[in-house]
């Protein structure tokens, strides 16, 4: 009896040893899993990154008050791979100087996937440290940058609108041409006739032949006298508000005044202030009055010095006066025919 209870203890232990390894594995097959998943996000991610071109440089420089800038123009990517590239350029200050951040955020194409950011720093710069950036062979966008890229940018534009065109000529329509044709020939056909008739008019003669002496020639057609005519367009005045000088900058001198107490000599009226005693002892060994006063005064004691910067006034300048200029208008003839 007491051997069944020990076999049946031992095959209880045994099952619970096989349960709690069997949970152990359990657990360590999915942590491996979700090492396994998180690692593959990682690898997708970086993908993600590496298939963007454009974006290497972690810091840009640009001169103060450029503008029109276009972060993305350089920037390409594998569209199996990206869905889009966005800019965020809302914290940078075009006209103050200052380091500022720009936020590209590249979207995947596969949703199940966070979009990666990249910060870049863009330093604006004044227009005497772009040029030293420049000397130093640092890339500088500058407003003259921005236009050449606009114009290569539309230049590019042309250039694959005309290959586009030699690629793909215009095909006149055979329809529209057979049938301009048979126009010009109905059109032919009906000035033949009204020649034909109009000669009939003029040279027929008459069947009897006493009217042949009283036959008038053809009145001669209008001939147009085509008059040059013009328009009168009237140009605004054209100037600039400017600054000038009212009042240039100067330097004022303050005096700094003190009220300070002063002791005078009854005797002799000498400023004996700081030497009282021996002066007073002077005095009365030559048997003379040994007595003295306070009094107040009012002494400079130092200079203030104000700087007063220079002021300014604005006044309109007239770069060009207004004018009145006589522009072509077309012709018109006396008969009241305009062409």
């Amino acid at each position: 009896m007491e051997q069944k209870k020990k076999k049946k203890m031992i095959a209880l232990i045994i099952a619970g040893v096989v349960l709690l390894g069997g949970a152990g594995v359990g657990t360590v097959i999915w942590a491996n899993n979700s090492n396994k998943d998180d690692r593959t996000v990682e690898t997708k991610q970086a993908d993600l990154f590496k298939g963007v071109k454009g974006l290497e440089l972690d810091k840009l420089y640009m001169e103060v008050k450029t503008k029109g800038t276009d972060f993305l123009k350089d920037i390409t990517y594998d569209k199996e791979v990206v869905k889009e590239v966005l800019v965020d350029t809302s914290n940078v200050n075009y006209d103050k100087e200052g380091t500022y951040e720009i936020v590209y955020t590249i979207v995947p194409v596969d949703s199940k996937l966070d979009s990666v950011e990249k910060t870049v720093q863009i330093e604006v710069v004044s227009p005497e440290k772009a040029e030293e950036l420049k000397k130093e062979g640092h890339d500088v966008i500058t407003n003259e940058t921005v236009n050449e890229d606009k114009k290569q940018e539309e230049a590019e534009k042309k250039e694959e609108e005309s290959k586009g065109e030699e690629q793909n000529p215009s095909v006149e329509n055979p329809s529209n041409e057979s049938t301009g044709n048979a126009a010009s020939g109905s059109n032919s056909g009906t000035s033949s006739t009204g020649n034909a008739t109009g000669n009939n008019a003029v040279s027929k003669p008459s069947t009897g032949s006493n009217n042949q002496g009283t036959q008038k020639p053809s009145t001669p057609s209008h001939t147009h006298n085509w008059v040059q005519q013009y328009t009168t367009v009237h140009h605004p005045e054209k100037g600039h508000n400017e600054q000038y000088v009212v009042k240039e900058a100067w330097t004022e001198s303050v005096p700094i005044y003190e009220e300070v107490a002063l002791t005078i000599c009854n005797t002799c009226g000498a400023d004996i202030t700081g030497k009282v005693n021996p002066h007073i002892e002077a005095h009365m060994l030559n048997g003379e009055n040994g007595s003295y006063r306070t009094e107040w005064k009012t002494i400079q004691t130092g200079t203030n010095t104000i700087n007063h910067p220079a002021e300014y006034g604005t006044r309109y300048v007239v770069d060009q006066a207004a004018y009145d200029e006589q522009v072509p208008a077309g012709f018109k003839c006396s008969c009241g025919a305009i062409k």
